[in-house]
């Protein structure tokens, strides 16, 4: 199984195009799945550098509606006839960060026979489970901030109660992809974990620490201590600071920084 990091906040190659944002391709034997699609159609580029064949993708996963996860989906669509969108209810709601729209962009329309709406673990490849309903085990690992819901007549906290992560089994271990991990990566892992009862390979995705305190980092550290993880790629949201507190904190985790064009097989 392949896994490559197509957008990504930082870049090494000098013809790819990097931007704040994050889309992972899985390609498992013959099926070829899209985590996140990025802020723009960077992705494109990125997939025709990478000979990534976007219309032979056939399950799009999104992770939670935000804009730099879900900004590619109108230019996806017109290269992308087949896909199944996974997602669940209210990822396209009115979303704020303070007083700035960050939602899924307005002008996207995803065909409704083309959505699945997840409401329970769904297996969409062999060993390859899109998963809802993140545990709070923790609530120092969450990541809220300003972040808020605005309805017709009321606004009010956004929880990201529509946040999914993928969940990958292979060779009796367990790899989390999180998108942005808003609901906590420690608690995406322990909730996993419960679920799975495997003993953890890699965690790989969006820590959602940029510009936390040394003490928040030092305690998601210790979570992270705790659980026998083998290796991480923390991206995007988390920081190259906080990265570099992570990976200090956590000597027993083989650990490096995600970029575009990052490969991992397992």
């Amino acid at each position: 199984m392949k896994l490559k990091i197509l957008i990504e906040n930082t870049a090494f190659q000098t013809d790819v195009k990097a931007e704040h944002g994050f889309s992972l391709f899985v390609e498992n034997n013959k099926d070829k799945i899209l985590f996140d699609l990025g802020q723009t159609d960077a992705l494109l580029h990125n997939a025709k550098l990478f000979e990534i064949e976007l219309e032979e993708i056939e399950h799009v996963v999104l992770s939670h509606g935000h804009y730099d996860h879900t900004g590619a989906t109108e230019a996806f669509l017109k290269a992308n006839k087949k896909a199944k969108f996974y997602v669940k209810r209210g990822f396209d709601c009115n979303r704020f960060s303070a007083e700035r729209y960050v939602g899924v962009p307005r002008t996207c329309q995803i065909p409704q026979e083309r959505v699945i709406y997840i409401d329970k673990p769904t297996e969409i490849s062999e060993g390859i489970y899109v998963m809802p309903d993140i545990d709070i085990h923790d609530t120092q690992d969450t990541h809220f901030n300003k972040f808020k819901i605005k309805e017709a007549f009321e606004t009010h906290d956004d929880n990201f109660h529509d946040e999914l992560y993928l969940a990958i089994t292979k060779d009796e271990k367990l790899s989390l992809i999180s998108g942005c991990a808003h609901r906590g990566i420690s608690n995406i892992i322990e909730t996993a974990s419960k679920f799975f009862k495997l003993p953890l390979n890699l965690i790989l995705g969006g820590f959602h620490i940029k510009n936390e305190s040394v003490k928040k980092i030092d305690h998601l550290a210790n979570r992270l201590n705790s659980f026998g993880i083998e290796q991480m790629c923390p991206c995007h949201c988390t920081g190259i600071e906080s990265y570099a507190l992570l990976k200090s904190a956590c000597p027993a985790i083989k650990m490096q920084y995600g970029h575009v064009g990052l490969n991992y097989f397992l």
